[in-house]
């Protein structure tokens, strides 16, 4: 499919902010420099170059100097820049390693350290998540989709277990978001934003059960419910 106007001013200015990024953290190699271009000059920008406004609501007391694993229900391509302009902590991603490897895109998120998740076996899948968990226990936090990939029709998903693996080893609790509107604005396998409205809706931090029994299923239930009653209301819980 062929872009949009607006999408193709979308990609040629992400291009053009990776390509930035990729130098700056050959000048600041920690990755914070990357993650405030990120933030500051691509999240919200991006998608006010799609005609698209991002309303944040909650989020206002997280702490800043505790990790997170992050889960987000996903829809959209629209949602990374969401994401960015919306969090006020760092983060960086677990993404399918396939990504990686995307010319300038791909090599700014292996610099800027963030966690590739190779499925070509579960074995290798577990090997990903020690090693993410080594990352997150002293920071930054790392965002996971829990859905695996977006969803086709905008609802949401059932849950994988690896964000709720990761959280138990890192011993960090899970913060829930709930997106709405993306897919309204780009759906799947669409090249052609449209005008409107993403919110992006910060819930608060889950701690891992007490119950010694099906602790990472009762995690991984509690983190669904909170990210659906948001994407239901638009209200943080």
């Amino acid at each position: 499919m062929i872009p949009n106007f607006r999408g193709a001013l979308m990609g040629l200015y992400t291009l053009f902010l990776a390509s930035v990024a990729v130098v700056g953290l050959f000048v600041e190699p920690t990755g914070r420099l990357y993650m405030w271009i990120a933030g500051n000059l691509w999240g919200k920008v991006v998608l006010g170059i799609g005609g698209i406004r991002l309303v944040v609501r909650g989020g206002e007391h997280l702490d800043a100097k505790q990790p997170y694993v992050i889960c987000s229900n996903h829809a959209s391509q629209m949602d990374i820049p969401a994401i960015f302009g919306g969090l006020r902590i760092p983060v960086r991603f677990m993404a399918k390693k396939s990504l990686f490897f995307i010319p300038i895109f791909g090599w700014s998120m292996w610099l800027a350290r963030f966690i590739p998740v190779d499925r070509a076996s579960s074995r290798k899948a577990r090997a990903s998540i020690e090693n993410a968990a080594k990352k997150v226990k002293n920071g930054p936090s790392v965002l996971v989709f829990p859905e695996g990939t977006r969803s086709p029709d905008g609802q949401i998903k059932s849950f994988k277990s690896g964000a709720f693996v990761l959280a138990e080893k890192a011993g960090v609790p899970v913060l829930p978001v709930a997106i709405r509107g993306s897919y309204n604005v780009l759906p799947k396998d669409s090249l052609r934003p449209q005008k409107g409205v993403i919110e992006f809706i910060v819930g608060t931090p889950i701690g891992m059960p007490s119950d010694s029994d099906g602790e990472k299923d009762q995690l991984r239930r509690l983190t669904r419910q909170a990210i659906e009653k948001m994407f239901e209301t638009g209200q943080p819980v």
